[in-house]
């Protein structure tokens, strides 16, 4: 400004001699000490804001913790005891509390079925022409086509790439046979019933048999072709089928064909388990067979002609058969979720196991213990930010901000509620929690697990309400408590909102100092200038005078 001001003063001072420049900026620093002062202010107020996220986000961690508190479920946790190997179990949230006896007489299986012998894996089972393999998984069927010159582990491949298959796994072992030792194995993927497989087409020369829980079967007599009729008596034929406990009555017409056959069987108003299937062996003839794991026996009327004679008596099933607590059950799998309400039974093997289901309180008391340890982390943390310290003058950066000495009151008042309807655990100090004097939050982790042994209930109504008793549950009193204070109309928010317009305030302030201070500086400046010429014009005069008086001097003494 010297520059502008005076081109020919370039520093401050220098014409006249005087520290006109540091007592310019003497005066700078006294005019700018209130400047310094709203700086620090505004450095506060944003450090408060910095604050503020972390008491929002600390109160949010503690409100979805106490969440837990206010679900029903989370008092439902149930554990499991089994003595005895012949089962394992697991229980869902909710199970139903009890003891039972299981007994396992029998595991459920997956159906297993096995080609003839081959000399090797690479025998080519296709030899005259191309061919079709049909199998049945429960209820559905596919197709294989199977192409002139095809290996046995080509048919393989063929299964399980096949995307229609509906779960067949198809694998060539070897037997260690002295002769033809390679087979192909099909076997379900899912066991039980509901997945047994039947080849319902061979290939032709390749034969296969059901060597897994082989049914109770029943067949008619071998026909060249699908269509031949069956009943040619120019009457009809009625079956009279017995499955089990179960009755199917079956009129067959003069004409039916096998096929025809098969349908009236699987279609009978009465027929709610057995299966019929057509099917074609590897010599090329058809037949109908009647399969079943339960007992079957199968009358007519005319006896003539016999429609179908037994073929295997001692059928098995693939289903689990188990008692529970006396009562008979069979199932597709060794996973039985749906006896025991919220228990999934795993069979293991062949005996007898007693299962125990009842409450667990584990999980809650861990999770209210750290509840506990963060609100006493909190409370510490928080009180320390809210702090003034009389010897510094420091102040913590929430010191008298509403909205944390709001919450402090409220977390120690609702962590005080205490609730009469109930004879032993009446509030959060019959579970353990302290107060402290100096100020900390503590839990007698003995005395909680003494009220969680002995008055689960009570704890339960503690936490949940009582609507018999009109009582709120801590665990909602303490989420809405710590509701009010987050979100955008929370009171954290609002304080947030009054910080920043503080700052603001603050920053324009600041401007509007700093501005006067330029100008009353910018004005001393000028004056000093002034100042330093006018004193150099008195110094050059008197210099002057000072060498016209030492001439005059001289010359005198000439005289």
């Amino acid at each position: 400004m010297a520059d502008e001001v005076f081109g020919k003063i370039n520093v401050l001072g220098l014409g006249s001699g005087l520290d006109l420049q540091g007592l310019l900026d003497n005066l700078r620093t006294i005019e700018e000490k209130p400047i310094k002062a709203l700086e620090a202010k505004k450095d506060f107020y944003e450090k408060r804001l910095t604050e503020f996220d972390w008491l929002n986000t600390k109160v949010l961690s503690l409100k979805s913790k106490s969440l837990d508190f206010s679900l029903e479920s989370t008092y439902l946790t149930r554990q499991v005891s089994v003595s005895g190997s012949a089962i394992t179990a697991e229980a869902d949230v909710g199970a139903l509390e009890g003891n039972y006896t299981v007994e396992v007489n029998q595991l459920a299986r997956k159906s297993l079925w096995q080609s003839q012998g081959f000399a090797e894996s690479s025998s080519v089972i296709t030899p005259s022409g191309d061919d079709v393999l049909q199998i049945q998984v429960g209820d559905k069927n596919f197709s294989v086509l199977v192409p002139q010159g095809t290996t046995l582990e080509g048919l393989a491949d063929l299964i399980n790439n096949s995307e229609d298959n509906p779960g067949v796994e198809a694998k060539v072992v070897n037997t260690g046979a002295a002769t033809n030792p390679y087979r192909l194995v099909l076997k379900a993927k899912d066991a039980g019933e509901d997945h047994r497989i039947v080849v319902t087409q061979e290939l032709s020369g390749v034969s296969f048999e059901e060597i897994t829980g082989t049914p109770n079967i029943w067949s008619s007599a071998q026909y060249t072709n699908p269509e031949d009729v069956i009943n040619n008596t120019g009457s009809t034929i009625t079956l009279n089928i017995n499955v089990g406990e179960a009755s199917i009555t079956v009129d067959v017409p003069d004409g039916t064909t096998l096929s025809g056959l098969v349908d009236l069987i699987n279609n009978a108003s009465d027929n709610s388990s057995l299966k019929a299937y057509l099917m074609r062996n590897s010599d090329g003839n058809y037949t109908v067979q009647l399969r079943s794991p339960d007992a079957i026996s199968v009358t007519q009327s005319p006896d003539t002609p016999t429609l179908f004679s037994e073929v295997n008596s001692n059928g098995e099933s693939l289903n689990a058969f188990l008692t529970v607590d006396g009562i008979s059950y069979q199932r597709n799998s060794n996973s039985i979720n749906d006896i025991i309400p919220g228990v999934t039974i795993n069979l293991k093997e062949i005996g007898t196991s007693s299962l125990s289901v009842s409450a667990n309180y584990d999980d809650i008391k861990e999770k209210f213990k750290s509840f506990i340890d963060e609100i006493s982390s909190f409370v510490k943390e928080l009180g320390d930010k809210m702090s003034f310290d009389v010897e510094t003058g420091e102040e913590g950066p929430l010191y008298r901000s509403n909205a944390a000495e709001s919450l402090m009151r409220d977390i120690r008042n609702v962590l005080t509620v205490s609730f009469s309807g109930n004879e032993h655990i009446r509030s959060l100090f019959d579970l353990g929690l302290n107060f402290n004097r100096d100020g900390s939050i503590t839990l007698d982790e003995k005395k909680l697990e003494k009220a969680f042994a002995e008055h689960p209930e009570e704890i339960k109504k503690l936490f949940l309400g009582d609507d018999d008793n009109n009582f709120q549950g801590i665990a909602e009193k303490i989420n809405d408590t710590l509701q009010k204070y987050i979100g955008p109309t929370g009171f954290i928010a609002l304080e947030q909102k009054t910080t920043e317009r503080n700052i603001e305030d603050v920053k324009r302030n600041i401007a509007m100092s700093q501005e006067r201070v330029d100008r009353y500086i910018a004005t001393l400046q000028r004056q000093f200038m002034a100042l330093d010429e006018y004193v150099q014009q008195l110094n050059n005069l008197s210099s002057y005078l000072d060498v016209q008086f030492k001439s005059m001097m001289g010359l005198n003494q000439k005289k």
